[in-house]
C-alpha cells in the first residue's frame, strides 16, 4: 500500500508532466482550478490517472471540490479510497 508521501509525489509528477507546470508552482493546499493549473477537462484527466494508477473507480458524485479541490485533498481522497478497498 502506498504512503501519503508516495501518493503525493506521484500525483505531483503526473501534474507536472500532464499540465506542463513546474513542481514549485503547485501549492499543495490551493485549488488547482483557481490557480489555473487545470480546468474541468484537467479534472477528468486526474480522475482517469487515479483510476488507472490505483485500480479504482471514482464515482461522478465524488468529483467535487471537497475531494479534488487541491493536491492535499486529492491525496486524502486517494488514501481514504485505498483504505476502504483494503
Amino acid at each position: 500500500m502506498s504512503s501519503k508521501k508516495e501518493i503525493q509525489a506521484r500525483l505531483i509528477q503526473f501534474l507536472c508532466l500532464q499540465f506542463m507546470v513546474d513542481e514549485e508552482d503547485i501549492e499543495l493546499d490551493e485549488s488547482l482550478v483557481d490557480t489555473g493549473i487545470i480546468d474541468s477537462m484537467g479534472l477528468i484527466e486526474i480522475v482517469s490517472y487515479i483510476e488507472n494508477e490505483y485500480a479504482m473507480k471514482v464515482p461522478e458524485e465524488m468529483m467535487n471540490r471537497a475531494n479534488f479541490g487541491s493536491v492535499d485533498k486529492i491525496v486524502d481522497f486517494i488514501t481514504h479510497q485505498i483504505k476502504a478497498i483494503y
